[in-house]
């Protein structure tokens, strides 16, 4: 497992050290790891009064994102990080989806700072740090942080263990957990896992306990690929909390998600179809629509029935390469059984890697939230949005 990080901060830190020691600035600051990414999207959407993806309510959107890690060796064994971000919306006012504690439009701002230790199959760290689990979204950009501890420990080449205690955490966002928008979201989140594999098949187990929204939190996945076959599995089971029990009609405080996907891919084609189901009774299985261990499709429909109790989802997406250019299309049917309604969404996508480090991606999402004949709990009006996003990233 690669663990990377550090930014700007850390730069002028050393250079300073640097400049006190008489030493060349290149030999202060040699060592140093340096990544991160600059993305630029635009969107534009059919007048929808609804959170999307983009999080708008029927505007034109443009964001800009830029991320620097840099991580700087104290010795063979220590090593201090940090995180630069910055996230801006044109139009932060308006946007029903912004995760806790962001304005939509901030200045650059430290998201981790860290030291990290490895020794042997021992790695350690703490300070403000990235949330890697499968019910929180890591990445680099408005990702989940928590102040707190990692410890991974390689038991053999085929299994890590890892332990965590985060405090203060950012991991709850609202607009994906409809009704514990209302409770405040900076809690502690323990958690406990392993991963690894058995033969072919990789396998992780994890369990967490989330202050004040979830008592127990369960998951497990199982996965493998043979000559370019491949298929997936998993299963999710939370326990709320009392404060958290009975949102979104709720006749239970218990509930589990399921999801299974399989498809081919080679270098140059890619089919996979999947079905995910949420509990009948207790719908909330994820900390963020954005989680980066969920299994979900589309662009725009798992926005708007992530943690929505007794949905159902079938879909199909398909991808070829051309040289430079890759192309995808994907069609899924939600029934959503708490809300007597069925949604679609059909998208295409089309990327271009310009060079190495820098490519292009266009595509266009159709949404439809209700095209079930059956009578509709919540009006007969039908509603749609089409969505169309370009995005332009650099990574370094």
């Amino acid at each position: 497992m690669k663990l990377k990080s550090l930014s700007l901060a850390a730069i002028l830190a050393v250079g300073a050290l640097g400049a006190l020691s008489a030493a060349p600035l290149e030999e202060a600051i040699k060592g140093v790891d340096v990544s991160g990414s600059v993305r630029y999207r635009a969107y534009v959407q059919s007048d929808f009064n609804s959170t999307v993806s983009s999080g708008n309510k029927g505007k034109d959107a443009h964001r800009f994102s830029g991320h620097l890690q840099l991580i700087a060796p104290i010795t063979d064994s220590l090593k201090f990080g940090t995180s630069l971000v910055t996230d801006v919306w044109n139009d932060a006012g308006s946007r029903a989806s912004v995760p806790a504690g962001d304005t939509g439009d901030n200045s650059f701002t430290f998201d981790k700072y860290f030291f990290q230790y490895g020794e042997g199959g021992l790695t350690l760290k703490a300070g403000k740090i990235e949330i890697p689990t499968p019910w929180t979204q890591a990445a680099a950009i408005s990702g989940s942080r928590g102040n707190g501890a990692l410890a991974l420990y390689n038991v053999n080449s085929d299994w890590t263990i890892a332990g965590a205690a985060y405090l203060q955490t950012n991991a709850l966002n609202g607009y994906a957990t409809p009704g514990l928008s209302n409770l405040d979201s900076y809690h502690n989140l323990y958690a406990l896992a392993a991963i690894g594999k058995a033969g072919p098949v990789g396998l992780q187990f994890w369990a967490a306990n989330y202050e004040h929204i979830a008592d127990a939190a369960l998951f497990g996945e199982a996965k493998f690929a043979v000559s370019g076959f491949n298929a997936k599995g998993q299963v999710s089971y939370v326990k709320l909390a009392d404060e958290a029990a009975g949102v979104g009609g709720a006749t239970d405080d218990a509930g589990v998600f399921y999801g299974i996907e399989g498809g081919y891919k080679n270098q140059q084609l890619a089919v996979t179809a999947g079905y995910t189901a949420s509990d009948k009774d207790q719908g909330i299985y994820t900390l963020d629509a954005d989680a980066d261990g969920i299994i979900k499709f589309g662009k725009q429909l798992y926005y708007r029935t992530t943690n929505v109790r007794d949905v159902g989802t079938v879909f199909v997406k398909g991808g070829a390469t051309v040289d430079k250019f890759g192309f995808e299309l994907g069609y899924g049917i939600a029934d959503v059984g708490s809300r007597d309604q069925d949604y679609s969404e059909a998208y295409g996508t089309v990327t271009y890697k310009y060079a190495k480090n820098f490519g292009l991606e266009l595509y266009y999402s159709h949404l439809d939230l209700d095209n079930d004949t059956r009578p509709n709990k919540l009006g007969t009006q039908e509603k749609t949005n089409d969505e169309v996003r370009f995005q332009a990233q650099y990574n370094f």
